[in-house]
């Protein structure tokens, strides 16, 4: 089974449509959580399966169907616009690598404690740019992410505070002793569609609280 998961709010709904219809055709089940949504954009999709919710797990949203799976599961954002053989070349690569953990964003701290976990120095690696081999780092981006589950699981009460998924990922593989692996791409794989009001944008000169929960997980 393979099911691509995603968390969405209704400010962008045009981009959501234009993300599911980017993987509708690559995945078993396609799982939506709608936070603060009203209707179903999908009604008429038979393989797109939407959970309502107050947005109280934010971006999170998307490891909620998590619970119960067994399969490759793909975490994806609904800013972004997947390549047509995305998802069959991910577990192509994931399972000829043997990695655990795969994304196509992520970065890593050379020493604890930072500073700022946005704005410290880091090695970083974007799904929107080049990437010129695979790495192996302490945070990836979970908008395009992927494992199966006999490989990694996390509970969901492990997103103890919203908008953090990226984080939370990360302490815990960190604490399963579970490699997270950013695979080599070229720009434009992924295409971004531009939206406001980004979580980088509402954190990057406020991340108090993520800075703190990393350095106290990675001491």
């Amino acid at each position: 089974m393979i099911s691509a998961n995603i968390a969405s709010i209704p400010e962008r709904e045009e981009q959501l449509k234009h993300t599911v219809y980017s993987l509708l055709k690559q995945v078993n089940i396609i799982n939506v959580c709608l936070n603060n949504y009203n209707h179903n954009p999908f009604e008429k999709e038979k393989k797109v399966n939407v959970v309502f919710s107050d947005n109280s797990l934010g971006d999170a949203g998307k490891f909620m169907f998590l619970k119960g799976f067994n399969g490759y599961y793909f975490t994806c954002d609904d800013d972004l616009i997947y390549d047509p053989y995305y998802v069959e070349d991910t577990i192509l690569r994931m399972n000829r690598s043997r990695h655990k953990i795969v994304t196509y964003h992520g970065r890593s701290f050379d020493s604890f404690p930072i500073d700022s976990y946005y704005k410290s120095a880091s090695k970083k690696y974007r799904c929107l740019g080049d990437v010129n081999s695979d790495y192996t780092v302490q945070f990836g981006g979970t908008g395009c992410m992927a494992f199966h589950t006999s490989n990694f699981n996390i509970p969901i009460d492990k997103f103890e505070r919203s908008n953090m998924s990226d984080i939370w990922i990360g302490i815990h593989a960190h604490k399963t002793n579970t490699p997270i692996t950013v695979l080599k791409h070229e720009e434009g794989y992924i295409k971004y569609q531009h939206v406001k009001g980004t979580i980088y944008d509402d954190k990057c000169n406020n991340d108090s609280i993520e800075t703190e929960i990393v350095n106290y997980n990675f001491r």
